[in-house]
């Protein structure tokens, strides 16, 4: 058996539940900015439109997910494919990363994907999601974030077959 029989490309879909749980929290934080926008403070109301704006967007990329079903996160000897956000990365080919590791930013468990060069990485990206990417950017230096709210695989298991990959093809 060739190795490459023994790593092909693995497509995780996102879960849909998971998605529905996505649509709803943001639709209540979008609730939430609205009524903000009601106050008379000004504070308020710029908070208010904020949230509204981010949430949003947010819902609408939710919503996307629903209705087109592509996968979330593809792996395979080649590289990664990230599509588990609104800023997700797209490609990035084993040679660019440099550690996968689980991480907690706040409260969310996401897999950090270290990258050589972020900016190269960031740079291929399509505006508007570059702009999203690099506003985030500042959060998590020069990690990718993968985090689990569009996979159907448990984290665990999504960062057990990464680094079985990037053990395989990373670093050469």
């Amino acid at each position: 058996m060739a190795a490459q029989d023994q790593f092909p490309d693995v497509a995780i879909y996102p879960a849909v539940w998971r998605v529905l749980v996505n649509v709803v929290l943001y639709a209540g934080f979008i609730f939430t900015g609205l009524v903000l926008v009601t106050f008379p403070e000004t504070p308020y109301r710029l908070i208010g439109a904020g949230v509204t704006v981010y949430f949003g967007l947010l819902e609408i990329y939710a919503l996307y997910r629903l209705v087109r079903r592509t996968p979330s996160l593809v792996v395979g000897p080649e590289g990664i494919h990230d599509n588990t956000s609104i800023i997700a990365a797209g490609r990035i080919g084993w040679d660019e990363v440099r550690a996968i590791e689980r991480k907690k930013n706040y409260l969310v468990h996401h897999i950090s994907v270290t990258l050589a060069d972020k900016d190269a990485v960031v740079w291929r990206i399509g505006l508007p999601r570059r702009w999203l990417v690099q506003i985030m950017q500042t959060l998590s230096e020069k990690a990718i974030a993968l985090p689990p709210g569009f996979l159907a695989m448990p984290l665990d298991e999504v960062e057990t077959l990464l680094q079985r990959y990037f053990e395989k093809y990373g670093n050469r």
